[in-house]
């Protein structure tokens, strides 16, 4: 992780928060449809994420941007908790500390070698 990335999701402003949010969705959709989502299970979200993926089952008949829309209007909230609670750090621009694909790969790493 930077160390120049010091801001929780929480501490973004509303434009940056919505963008962080709709980034990590892109991310998280397609591990929620391959029902490859375990490794965030190893945080406190199991809330959250029940809240995202009842959500997302009930839009899997609509087309990718309908369902991305669709579920970062409905779900922020619990996405904003969730992004929160997984170790991540962003810039002042709403970019993470380090994109979704690597912190996925970092968290694997880690529990094959604990």
């Amino acid at each position: 992780m930077n160390d120049d990335a010091q801001l929780s999701i929480t501490q973004l402003d509303d434009a940056l928060q919505h963008k962080a949010v709709e980034d990590f969705a892109k991310f998280y959709i397609p591990l929620f449809d391959a029902n490859n989502l375990e490794v965030m299970s190893n945080f406190d979200v199991a809330a959250y994420m029940t809240d995202i993926n009842e959500h997302l089952t009930y839009g899997r008949y609509m087309t990718k941007a309908q369902r991305l829309s669709d579920t970062v209007s409905f779900s922020f909230t619990a996405y904003l908790n969730l992004i929160d609670r997984l170790d991540q750090k962003y810039y002042t621009s709403g970019n993470p500390a380090q994109p979704w694909d690597e912190w996925l790969a970092t968290q694997f790493a880690q529990i094959a070698n604990s």
